[in-house]
């Protein structure tokens, strides 16, 4: 019996969830209701052929993971011999590539036809996409009567799409099966004998990795191995060589050789060094004296991300800090193009879509300087970096039950998940994020409960959260929580049953809008928050708001002009135009975001009422601090009432600015109705 992707990871959302609903599934993984269905009883076959309880989920309102499955997967897993699953087309493709990638022998087609179980045409098929799939990383898969299926690239470009692969198969859940069958009986260095020298390093040289991304790197030094096996060996330029023995990471790299008992070559100890520079987030304590490149475009991100959302940070040097320890490995991963997998990519995107679309801005600049391409992966966990910056934690109180939280993901998830739990739980105070490493040292008897983004045995109670949750989602865990905590259970109210209720004193003219709408909202009222409608560039950018003049005398008046509109309609205070003139003369003309504009702002509570923007266009430019290298004709004047309800306005703006021709048509044009029509047709972009 075999079991197929789809409902191995079905299987693995269950056993992490206490228990759910069909539609929470539905909620989930955005199949049908039949899918699930179909899932479920391929999952409880599965079960029967090894003599377990199936899973009830017909006439259940919840569906429980029965105790003896739970045992199994927990302690009684399956032989790694077991071959229990169906290759999906991509993940063939894949298994090709690393299949080939450890080739000590010639390899024909009745090599992979066996091993992956299906047809020559298959096999010849495959190979086809493979090389679609592969083309952007300049490797091809290339067949001939003397030495059969073979790679033909650069080394180097080889290992790099070796990483890619395995970063699509990690998060699989007979992952290790996978590669239990790639090795098969082949000498290898074992992988728990990697992950205890990894985790030696770690001590030795006092280092923080990536959990996430190590168990992909172990994985990958065990296919490393027959690279150097066969004598396949990367190339570097001596004077890079030479730049990459200073990094204290050159003697790390050494060690890893030693411990593997691998001979020393030079280049391929940068390679290695370059791998641990990507993989480790450095040594938090010693990140405060270190002030290279990175670190000045870290404080130079979060300068332009505040002036570009009018936004400013409590606490900045946090901020920054905490973005240099999330940028700097993955400066050397985009630099030297180590793949990483983002699961959470499009539901950022989704999410986070104007807090997305303004650090891609924002990130132009430094694609440009340090000569990188920023992939989408990249900006995504950038994003949530901010993301969690921008929650504002609620103000302390007594006697709240202490709580940790375990996240091996990295700085930005691990940030996420503690701002996502202070927003959800008043009663709860978030001590502590960490590794899986450190949770297992950590003393877990000051704390009352624990949550973690992955299975993890504890003696206190433990939940299972995400860096990004759903309505659904969150309403499971605040009831689990206060179930936990205080005895408290809310009733879950279908959405069928409020239909039904809404249907016997009102008219449903749309019931698939109306389910659509209703299924965005929470009913726990324990995890309501306030959600205010986001206005969009129109909305906030109106005749009223608008002004064209000649000229003006001076800076300041031109931002007191241009906040005028906003006075005049109770946006804002007096108070706000002083504070951001205030501003400009303490910090610079930090406003001027591009030739000849402004986004003049300060912080809510100098005189704030409600959100609001207004724009004003000069046909003489003012001189921001009489500096002639800041002369600005166009001014949008910015009042946020928090650090989110303005952002979709403002990335609309961004976007518009971001053309140059836009900018030029606003100096051009005096028709009030030509620029109403330009921020209109922006106000459509979602």
């Amino acid at each position: 019996m075999m079991i197929e992707k789809r409902p191995a990871l079905l299987m693995k959302h269950l056993l992490k969830v206490k228990k759910t609903t069909i539609m929470q599934i539905i909620d989930k993984t955005h199949l049908t209701k039949r899918q699930v269905s179909y899932d479920l009883e391929k999952i409880n076959h599965w079960l029967k052929t090894r003599e377990l309880p199936s899973i009830p989920y017909k006439g259940t309102k919840y569906i429980v993971i029965p105790e003896k499955v739970v045992e199994y997967f927990y302690h009684h897993r399956m032989d790694d011999s077991d071959q229990d699953f169906i290759f999906s087309e991509n993940e063939r493709l894949s298994f090709i590539y690393l299949y080939l990638f450890i080739r000590e022998e010639p390899i024909s087609s009745v090599h992979l036809t066996q091993l992956l179980q299906v047809s020559k045409n298959t096999v010849i098929s495959d190979v086809k996409k493979a090389n679609e799939v592969n083309a952007p990383f300049l490797v091809e898969i290339r067949y001939s009567r003397q030495i059969g299926y073979h790679l033909h690239g650069n080394e180097l470009d080889k290992r790099v799409l070796v990483q890619h692969h395995l970063s699509q198969l990690t998060d699989l859940p007979y992952f290790h099966k996978l590669m239990v069958l790639l090795l098969g009986n082949k000498e290898q260095i074992h992988i728990d004998y990697i992950m205890g020298n990894l985790n030696e390093i770690q001590k030795q040289f006092h280092l923080q990795f990536v959990e996430d991304r190590l168990n992909q790197f172990a994985y990958f030094l065990v296919l490393y191995f027959y690279r150097l096996k066969e004598k396949k060996f990367v190339r570097y330029h001596q004077d890079e060589i030479e730049l990459i023995k200073k990094d204290s990471m050159w003697d790390v790299a050494r060690r890893l050789y030693k411990y593997l008992q691998i001979e020393e070559l030079e280049t391929e100890v940068c390679f290695m060094t370059i791998q641990f520079l990507g993989l480790s987030l450095g040594n938090p304590q010693s990140l405060e004296s270190d002030r290279d490149i990175l670190f000045k475009l870290c404080e130079q991100l979060v300068f332009n991300f505040e002036s570009k959302t009018a936004i400013a940070f409590e606490k900045k040097n946090e901020a920054i800090q905490t973005l240099y320890q999330h940028f700097k490995p993955a400066y050397f991963r985009m630099k030297y193009r180590i793949p990483i997998a983002n699961p959470l990519l499009e539901q950022i995107k989704t999410e986070h879509k104007e807090l997305y679309t303004i650090v891609s801005e924002l990130l132009l600049p430094i694609e440009s300087l340090l000569s990188i391409t920023i992939p989408e992966e990249e900006i995504g966990y950038i994003t949530i970096h901010f993301g969690a910056l921008l929650k504002s934690p609620k103000k302390p109180v007594p006697k709240k039950k202490r709580a940790i939280v375990v996240c091996p993901s990295g700085i930005s998830s691990s940030l996420m998940v503690k701002h996502l739990l202070e927003s959800l739980f008043s009663e709860i105070s978030v001590e502590k994020t960490m590794s899986l490493q450190q949770f297992s040292i950590e003393n877990l008897e000051q704390y009352d409960l624990l949550f973690s983004t992955v299975e993890i045995e504890s003696k206190i109670p433990c939940f299972y959260v995400k860096p990004i949750m759903t309505p659904n989602e969150k309403n499971i865990l605040v009831n689990e929580v206060y179930q936990c905590l205080f005895g408290i259970q809310y009733k879950d109210i279908s959405i069928k049953e409020l239909i039904k209720t809404i249907g016997q004193y009102a008219n449903v003219y749309d019931e698939t809008g109306l389910k659509k709408a209703l299924s965005q909202l929470t009913f726990h009222k324990r995890v309501e928050v306030k959600r205010e409608e986001k206005p969009v560039l129109s909305d906030l950018l109106k005749e009223e708001t608008i002004q064209i003049m000649d000229q003006l005398s001076s800076w300041e008046e031109a931002v007191t002009v241009a906040a005028k509109p906003l006075v005049m309609n109770g946006v804002i205070e007096s108070t706000y135009i002083d504070s951001m003139i205030d501003n400009i003369k303490t910090l610079g003309p930090y406003v001027v975001i591009g030739p000849e504009v402004a986004i003049p702002h300060a912080r809510p509570e100098s005189g704030v009422n409600k959100v609001g923007m207004s724009f004003l266009k000069l046909k003489t430019p003012v001189y921001f601090l009489e500096n002639e290298n800041y002369p600005v004709r166009l001014l949008f004047c910015i009042a946020a009432i928090d650090n989110t309800t303005h952002l979709k306005a403002l990335s609309q703006l961004t976007k518009l600015l971001s053309n140059s021709k836009n900018i030029d048509l606003l100096k051009e044009v005096d028709s009030m109705d030509s620029i109403l029509e330009m921020f209109k047709q922006y106000s459509m972009i979602s």
